[in-house]
């Protein structure tokens, strides 16, 4: 660290580019995951800009489709119709017959004749799938082994199985070849290379497309060749494949789905199918009706499974497949110095221009790279460059601002961390609105609280409640900053913000509303993060009024806050706080309901005298904005629920139930069964002829 302070304080931008550089390339050498995410997302641009390709005409999927489960049935099927699908292809003419799929269960009414039918053939190629990971297992019961050259201790490199799920010995004994169906996911889940060659004791066992192509081509013609670091080939008739070390090939994807010919097991079992389509083909058998077997590819992000499989036959039988040797990662390294030194010159002579000139710089890169990668299927990380270019070219512009502002305006320290970047910047140009005095302003005041927190704070290890609660009110925090608000204080596991002030905005309510539909509409994302971590589920409460306050800073010079006083503020609070009575999210009072119009639908939920306060206040829950009310539904049920509400206001709670219960048939509403339970207490225990339908809260 000291070095690269003495090298920017000496150099100055240059300095700093070359700084940054070393950052980077370290990080390429590196190579962290999250980074190494981003470089994959841009190898499926690189797939997407290169569009697609025309694939060998010897491949045909037969997909058991949703045509084909409609007609016979779900997956997976009886032998018997397997069998037939078998002797359905071999009359067609199929060459080669391979199922991704593995038949490790008996299913013994059907096994002789699925049995028989393989035979028969003579071409069908059957899968396995080894378990990865742990204590590799000394030998298992494959067939047949893939050949090796091995010079030196090659194979070691390779996966090592730790156990296997094969085919039932009566389906693989007479199997003309068997593969292995596993793929390696990428850490984001995608399909992206396939190991061609796992080792378990000293048998190597072929992936399916492996064998598949091996059976096509006429039996005993692969050879995986090991040696030393780079040296890795797998020779399949007259092509070599570039693969890597560990045994894993870099599919070069074709395009998307459909891309490949396909026929439906359907037309083939009913002999509705082209003989072309067959004739002389390999033939992959897989599912591929949707939510059965899919996996993101480049080009889709559900694609069926057997799709993987076509698209790394297609790179054996037509001797290609993406080029990524391990030298490239330190040369890579190398070439970001380089850059960052070009940078760092460009931006030192001329600025702005300079800038520019670095960004032409790599984009001359990736438009290099792009060909390399449609011409010659050759990998390149766009992302590490393109950190480089970026952070070097902001940090050298803005290097002579960061070292002539390094203290910013004590407003913009003060009121950064409860406002937006735009307001706390209006508020260092115009600190007269942050005097230290109170001034009267219509304010819509918001809180929110999470239910139960005590009893969640007992379930969770300090460490993670603080986690849980940075999460929930970052992201609350962020929807008040998107529309315009204060964040008054974080009150323990609540939020407290208001809109009209200090900035001026006549929509303040319907501001309030939005963030209050944005943070119950964050809610479910977050929860679901949460319970993946076994953490309990959360549900929070909003309550929202609108009115007169006094707001300003309240303190002293040395000391102070600037917050919001009124009774407004307080029944926001206690409005926040009745929604678990009624089961709903969001409440507004009377007055906040007013002022946001039609644009809006709720639903009169109750009249409450609210603890603490003599007069009653009218209580809305807030469902919607009109535009989003799908069919109009959300307002069909707030006008039934308030021909409801006032049959009770009326005393006639028979009716009341009735009304509530036709509501209640269009999908669970906790309000609606609060109601109804408080109209039968009412049944059964009349109330007094004073009477006036108002519900008094017994707690805040």
């Amino acid at each position: 660290m000291a070095f690269l302070r003495r090298l920017v304080e000496r150099l100055g931008v240059l300095g700093i580019c070359v700084a940054l550089g070393l950052a980077v390339a370290t990080l390429r050498l590196a190579t962290p995951w999250p980074l190494e995410l981003l470089d994959l997302k841009a190898l499926d641009l690189r797939f997407q800009l290169r569009g697609t390709r025309a694939p060998t005409n010897a491949i045909t999927i037969v997909g058991i489709d949703e045509r084909s489960l409609a007609r016979y049935g779900r997956w997976p099927w009886p032998r018997s119709r397997l069998a037939d699908l078998v002797d359905r292809l071999t009359a067609y003419g199929a060459k080669t017959i391979a199922f991704d799929a593995v038949f490790d269960q008996a299913d013994a009414p059907n096994d002789a004749r699925f049995a028989a039918a393989i035979r028969a053939s003579g071409r069908v190629v059957l899968g396995e799938f080894f378990e990865l990971g742990g204590e590799p297992i000394d030998t298992w019961p494959v067939f047949p082994e893939l050949a090796v050259r091995d010079r030196g201790g090659g194979t070691k490199r390779l996966q090592a199985a730790t156990g296997i799920h094969g085919s039932i010995p009566m389906l693989a004994n007479p199997a003309a070849d068997v593969g292995f169906v596993n793929f390696i996911p990428d850490r984001d889940g995608g399909a992206r290379r396939m190991s061609l060659a796992i080792r378990g004791g000293d048998a190597i066992a072929p992936a399916l497309s492996v064998a598949a192509v091996r059976h096509w081509l006429g039996g005993d013609t692969a050879l995986l060749t090991m040696g030393g670091p780079g040296q890795t080939r797998l020779v399949i008739g007259d092509h070599e494949l570039p693969i890597e070390d560990s045994g894993d090939l870099r599919i070069d994807f074709l395009g998307p789905q459909g891309t490949m010919l396909t026929v439906s097991a359907l037309d083939v079992l009913e002999g509705r199918a082209s003989r072309p389509e067959l004739d002389g083909k390999l033939v992959l058998i897989a599912t591929t009706a949707i939510g059965l077997d899919s996996r993101a590819t480049p080009f889709d992000g559900a694609a069926p499974g057997v799709e993987v499989h076509a698209n790394a036959v297609d790179n054996l039988l037509q001797g290609r497949g993406l080029v990524r040797p391990a030298w490239f990662v330190p040369a890579e390294a190398a070439g970001i110095l380089l850059l960052a030194i070009a940078t760092g010159v460009l931006i030192k002579w001329r600025a702005f221009g300079g800038a520019l000139g670095a960004l032409a710089l790599y984009a001359t890169y990736a438009s290099a790279s792009q060909l390399a990668f449609a011409f010659y299927g050759t990998v390149t990380s766009l992302v590490y460059p393109l950190i480089l270019v970026v952070t070097a070219t902001i940090a050298g512009l803005g290097y002579q601002y960061a070292t002539e502002a390094r203290q910013r305006k004590w407003v913009r320290t003060a009121f950064e961390h409860y406002v937006g970047g735009e307001v706390a910047d209006l508020l260092a140009r115009e600190p007269e609105r942050l005097g230290l005095h109170g001034e009267k302003r219509e304010l819509s005041i918001l809180f929110t609280d999470i239910r139960g927190f005590s009893t969640l704070s007992e379930k969770l290890a300090p460490e993670d409640l603080a986690e849980l609660l940075t999460e929930h009110l970052g992201s609350q925090t962020s929807i008040v900053f998107e529309h315009k608000g204060f964040l008054d204080k974080y009150i323990g596991d609540a939020v407290m913000a208001f809109w009209g002030a200090p900035l001026d905005v006549p929509d303040h309510a319907r501001r309030a509303c939005l963030t209050a539909l944005d943070i119950v509409a964050a809610m479910p994302g977050l929860r679901a993060r949460w319970t993946a971590r076994g953490w309990p589920e959360i549900y929070i409460g909003v309550g929202i009024d609108t009115g007169d306050a006094v707001v300003g800073n309240f303190g002293s010079a040395q000391r102070f806050s600037y917050t919001a006083i009124s009774d407004h503020v307080n029944l926001a609070s206690r409005l926040e706080g009745l929604n678990p009575v009624y089961g709903t999210k969001i409440l507004v009072s009377e007055n906040t309901r007013a002022a946001i119009g039609d644009e809006f639908v709720c639903r009169e939920i109750d009249c409450v005298r609210v603890k603490g306060k003599t007069q009653p206040v009218t209580v809305y829950e807030l469902l919607c904005r009109r535009t989003e009310d799908a069919g109009g539904r959300a307002a069909q049920m707030a006008g039934a629920f308030s021909q409801a509400f006032m049959a009770y206001r009326q005393r006639r709670f028979d009716v009341a139930i009735g009304l509530l219960e036709a509501v209640q048939q269009n999908g669970a509403d906790p309000a609606v069964l609060k109601f109804i339970d408080r109209c039968r207490a009412l049944i059964a225990t009349p109330p007094p002829p004073d009477w006036d339908g108002v519900h008094t809260a017994l707690t805040k």
